[in-house]
C-alpha cells in the first residue's frame, strides 16, 4: 500500500492528512484509500472533536500537534512538530 497520499515531509515536521469521523461508538485510529482515518467519539459542536482530535495525535505521536488545516471540514492537516515520517509510521505500527 503506498503510504504518501496522506503524509508529507515539511522542514523537519510530518504533515498528516486525516479524515475525521465524529459520534463514534470508539476512539480509533486506521488507513483507508484517502487519508489517515481517526473515529472519535465527540460530536464536532464548538470544537470539541477538533480538541479530542489534537488530544489523542499528541499522546499518540508524543510531540506539538498542529491543526494546519480543515478548522471546519471533516478532512484535515495536522502538523507533527519535529518527526520524520519513519516516526509516523512507527508510532502507527505501519
Amino acid at each position: 500500500m503506498q503510504k504518501d497520499f496522506w503524509l508529507k515531509s515539511d522542514n523537519g515536521d510530518s504533515l498528516i492528512v486525516v479524515k475525521v469521523k465524529t459520534s463514534q461508538n470508539e476512539d480509533q485510529f486506521f488507513l483507508n484509500d484517502e487519508a489517515l482515518v481517526i473515529k472519535v467519539t465527540v460530536p464536532p459542536i464548538k470544537g470539541k472533536a477538533n480538541r479530542k482530535l489534537l488530544k489523542m495525535l499528541r499522546k499518540k505521536f508524543r510531540t506539538d500537534v498542529i491543526l494546519e488545516s480543515g478548522h471546519t471540514s471533516v478532512k484535515k492537516v495536522f502538523r507533527l512538530k519535529n518527526m520524520s515520517n519513519e516516526q509516523v509510521l512507527e508510532f502507527l505500527g505501519l
